[in-house]
């Protein structure tokens, strides 16, 4: 369903406003589409091909998708419960439609369309069979829905068969399939212009009187769906100019589907099915779209810019990904971690690091890597994710409380660990040289996801709607920009030599240091109880205390023999294990309320309450916002906690939603992905009456607030400028 995201992802990357299609992630109240089965005949023939049609009727204004659904959708899909030996065959997809959004191109159909299927009937079916399918789809309006769908039909097995009462429409579907193309078809590319030239030969006639040519591709990437497809027609060859897509992928072989339009009316559209050898590539000189099309205009690109403004976009994401990553640095996440390998630059000054500073680097980008391909991986299964959804799971969240626990028990010199098992969290980070570089950029880069940080939201959202490749280059960037200041500094004698020498001083720090890391799992404790309540205290509570008391074993057992060493690891393993099992099985129904004491009266966010308001005309803050979310809290704080805000939300009827993605909620993650966002926070003003939502910054301020409500409030009654 990722495709879906691309036109908010769009909007967000080119600061444009969103074309108003949110994703629901649960199913509505009812049905936008009737699903039903019907079939060719009355009967079905043992041994014979039964024609099924699998028929969606749409309400108004709401379409489903071919099978390349163009810039956003999904095709239909159906999953077939058959009698042993009968076989589906493949959808046969009628001709589909443009359907314009914004600067993109979706193909699909609205009111009514029957997807044909060929069943073979097994050639010992007796008595009667039924049919069953499962149909899976995405419906869109102003939003989109998925939905699924279940229909079946019992036939009688008979030797022969009379049409059924369906057989009308299914002739009548079948004949307005795509046909064989009755001539041949090559294509060539201008790399130069980034343009495509299909160039299609056929038997005379085919081509008299067409007024509209339309290629329909049939996978996504190879073509530009919205740009201008300008035609020349002479006598029996049509030149098809078209622009490269995305992907800019060159086939051995293009394939789609060729829409010839001869008159007005459904009946006036025939499709056949093309496939285009790749001939020898344009010369420059007199490239493509430079000739006048059928209409007598010149072709300059049309709308073409609109599309390839996603394969820009694609580098300005992987820059805000590097910023991103960069500021990062400067979150109270990420300060912890990074202060142990100050330490460690500030104990040898004099040089010596950059095998360190690579070390360390490599450490943060195969974090983010790894982090990359989990997210291509699950998403391909309809996970929907985001950025530090690994911290939805109280699992993660109370493991890694743990570890920052012990690691700040041995900071704090309370223990000295030696090569046991629960020792190796901490120890892998602290180790001197390479290694212990490698995996505190491995865990920094782990401490860093709760946090966003500015231009983060905009580059990771649109990153996660792209191909695999364009995600791992932002994941990657932003790695690059979080581990640049130490690698700097590794590389740089003159930055070394600013770092104090070594002293006393420094056994001091680092007990110091150990409280932060403290405070981190206390957090994390916090952000756990609002997930799992009182359950998840509880699992802390016994993890902390095992693991504090095998901490603390394992230094008196250091000289004991191999099976008393043991013995606290072992310990140690079984309080996480004991409490990760609490965790995992604690009931969210109770936990704690997420929201801190605020003097805005809030609700919480519903995609249904959302709409309600929108529609009353009211002006609506929308807060996403999450626990273990530290940039969420310190806006909230500083910019929404005040009497001030407070009163001019109520003097401006201003309803306050606030949606806690601490757990997984779809609701809040559909919104989040129709901005274009991967992460919290996000903060929208809905001025009301109709009017545009309007995205904030990802770190507020209470005059900015203030400011966006007084504007929007002018702009909406331009009286009030009279008095300003």
């Amino acid at each position: 369903m990722a495709n879906c995201l691309i036109r908010s992802a769009l909007g967000a990357m080119l600061g444009t406003l969103c074309f108003g299609d949110v994703m629901a992630a649960s199913q509505p109240p009812h049905r936008h589409v009737a699903v039903d089965l019907i079939a060719a005949t009355s009967a079905a023939v043992p041994g014979k091909t039964l024609t099924l049609a699998v028929r969606e009727r749409m309400e108004p204004g709401w379409h489903t998708y071919w099978a390349n659904p163009g810039d956003s959708g999904e095709p239909t899909s159906i999953e077939w419960t058959l009698p042993d030996g009968a076989k589906a065959g493949p959808i046969l997809w009628p001709l589909p439609h443009v359907i314009p959004v914004g600067p993109l191109v979706e193909y699909g159909y609205d009111d009514e369309v029957l997807l044909l299927t060929e069943i073979e009937v097994p050639a010992g079916a007796t008595g009667s069979i039924t049919l069953a399918a499962k149909v899976s789809y995405l419906v869109c309006k102003d939003i989109c829905v998925p939905e699924n769908g279940h229909a079946e039909l019992t036939l009688p097995v008979a030797g022969e068969a009379a049409p059924s009462d369906s057989a009308g429409v299914i002739a009548k579907a079948r004949a307005a399939l795509a046909k064989p193309l009755p001539g041949t078809a090559g294509y060539a590319v201008n790399a130069a212009k980034g343009a495509l030239r299909l160039t299609v030969t056929a038997e005379p006639g085919l081509f008299d009187g067409v007024t509209e040519v339309r290629f329909y591709p049939l996978t996504w990437g190879s073509v530009s769906n919205p740009a201008a497809q300008p035609k020349k027609i002479a006598g029996g060859e049509l030149i098809l100019d078209l622009q490269q897509g995305d992907t800019k992928e060159t086939p051995a072989t293009l394939e789609g589907v060729l829409v010839l339009t001869k008159g007005s009316g459904e009946g006036a559209r025939t499709g056949y099915t093309v496939s285009a050898a790749r001939g020898p590539d344009s010369p420059s000189a007199g490239g493509l779209f430079d000739h006048t099309d059928g209409a007598g205009q010149v072709n300059s690109g049309g709308r073409a810019a609109a599309s390839g403004a996603v394969s820009g976009s694609a580098g300005i994401a992987v820059f805000f990904a590097f910023l991103g990553g960069l500021i990062l640095n400067l979150m109270p996440c990420v300060f912890p971690v990074l202060a142990l390998k100050a330490l460690g630059f500030a104990k040898a000054a004099d040089g010596g690091h950059r095998q360190q500073g690579i070390a360390y680097l490599g450490g943060v980008l195969a974090s983010f890597a790894v982090l990359a391909v989990v997210i291509a991986v699950l998403r391909q299964g309809s996970a929907a994710l985001g950025w530090g959804f690994q911290f939805q799971s109280p699992a993660f969240v109370l493991a890694l409380a743990l570890l920052f626990f012990l690691m700040g028990l041995s900071l704090s010199g309370a223990v000295s660990f030696g090569g046991g098992l629960m020792s190796a969290g901490d120890s892998l980070s602290r180790k001197p040289g390479n290694t212990g570089y490698f995996f505190t950029g491995v865990l920094a880069a782990i401490a860093a996801t709760p946090c966003t940080a500015p231009f983060m939201g905009a580059a990771i959202g649109f990153a996660m709607t792209q191909t695999i490749a364009v995600l791992v280059a932002v994941m990657l960037a932003l790695g690059l920009g979080f581990a640049a200041p130490v690698v700097a500094l590794s590389f740089s004698p003159a930055m070394q030599k600013i770092l104090p020498r070594p002293g006393a001083w420094m056994e001091t720090l680092k007990q110091v240091l150990a409280f932060p890391l403290y405070a981190t799992a206390a957090w994390l404790v916090w952000v756990l109880s609002i997930q799992t309540g009182s359950d998840g205290v509880m699992a802390a509570a016994l993890g902390t205390v095992g693991v504090g008391f095998a901490a603390w074993l394992a230094g008196k057992t250091a000289n004991a023999s191999l099976p008393v060493k043991l013995v606290a690891p072992a310990l140690g393993a079984a309080a996480v294990a004991l409490g990760l099992m609490i965790a995992m099985t604690a009931h969210t129904e109770n936990a704690a309320p997420g929201a801190e004491a605020s003097v805005l009266k809030e609700e919480p966010f519903t995609q249904a309450r959302l709409d309600e308001l929108k529609a009353q005309g009211r002006p609506v803050f929308v807060n996403l916002t999450a626990a273990w979310c530290i940039t969420c809290k310190v806006n909230e704080r500083m910019a929404l906690r005040s009497g001030e805000v407070a009163r001019a939300f109520q003097a401006g009827g201003i309803a306050y939603l606030k949606g806690d993605w601490t757990k997984a909620n779809p609701e809040i993650t559909a919104l989040l992905e129709h901005f274009g966002r991967a992460g919290v926070p996000l903060y929208l003003f809905y001025p009301g009456h109709g009017a545009s939502p309007r995205v904030l910054p990802q770190i507020l301020t209470e005059s900015l607030v203030l400011d966006e409500i007084k504007t929007q409030a002018a702009l909406l009654n331009p009286a009030l400028n009279k008095g300003a």
